[in-house]
């Protein structure tokens, strides 16, 4: 039996800035989500040609494996620095989370009508397991913010700064983990019926 299984959340970059403080007294923090898809497209007669199509333009991961989705996904954030009384701390942040899914697209024009629904089903399985990467990431990213709206007043802009960092790597570190795991406990969708696959030769 030949099956493929769903992708793997790849983790990009976390991109930082600061600039100096605004005019405003009240703190703020904002979280945007931005998302979009690139496919790849597939064709065939039967599971068998779908599932050799996936294997051969599928998405490969850095573990060598060909995957038939993927979910990329960066985290960009920026804060204002304030100063009172000597001491300085964050006036706000933004973060931003860029979600990319890389997805199969099945050419239904030129596939045989009986796969339609077996796709159907299980890219709705395929796209369940990627948006629980983006929900993974999407959930570290507000768990920023909220580091932000907490953090403490420091004896110079420069101490802020190494704490933002050393919290932000932190957090990053956390959520690749995260990610690795929740492939792992699904067996990258597999649990979660993202599987398709074709019968014995």
């Amino acid at each position: 039996m030949h099956r493929l299984i769903a992708g793997a959340g790849l983790a990009l970059c976390i991109l930082a800035s600061s600039s100096p403080a605004f005019a405003s007294d009240a703190a703020s923090c904002e979280l945007k989500v931005r998302e979009g898809y690139r496919f790849y497209d597939i064709s065939g007669r039967s599971l068998d040609d779908l599932v050799e199509q996936i294997r051969l333009n599928g998405t490969k991961w850095n573990d060598g494996k060909v995957y038939s989705a993927m979910t990329n996904w960066d985290i960009h954030y920026k804060y204002e620095v304030t100063c009172q009384n000597g001491r300085y701390s964050v006036k706000s942040a933004a973060t931003r989370v860029d979600i990319l899914y890389n997805m199969p697209r099945l050419n239904l024009a030129t596939c045989a009508p009986e796969l339609a629904g077996t796709w159907s089903e299980y890219l709705t399985h395929l796209q369940r397991h990627e948006f629980g990467h983006k929900e993974l990431a999407v959930k570290a990213a507000s768990e920023m913010n909220e580091m932000f709206g907490t953090l403490p007043s420091f004896s110079s802009e420069e101490d802020l700064a190494a704490e933002i960092t050393r919290r932000t790597e932190e957090k990053f570190h956390n959520l690749k983990e995260l990610q690795i795991g929740y492939d792992h406990d699904t067996r990258h969708g597999e649990t979660q019926g993202a599987v398709l696959a074709a019968g014995p030769h």
